[in-house]
């Protein structure tokens, strides 16, 4: 069977609760912190890693503002 699909084109939602996403959060910043760097991994790894810190740390955010932690 062919696909005429990318890869980058599926998308995928995923349910996690504040304590998941938090605990994400601290693996993605420890991730950055021990990343070896390009080239023994790629620096698209880097970029994708700072992108998702940025969106976890806004569901964070967003959930302390409506729940005020």
């Amino acid at each position: 069977m062919e696909h005429s699909q990318s890869e980058d084109e599926w998308n995928f939602e995923w349910s996690m609760n504040i304590k998941a996403i938090r605990l994400m959060y601290s693996h993605i910043c420890y991730s950055i912190e021990m990343w070896p760097g390009s080239p023994a991994r790629p620096a698209e790894e880097q970029e994708f890693l700072h992108d998702m810190k940025r969106k976890l740390f806004a569901m964070i955010t967003e959930h302390n503002f409506y729940h005020g932690e």
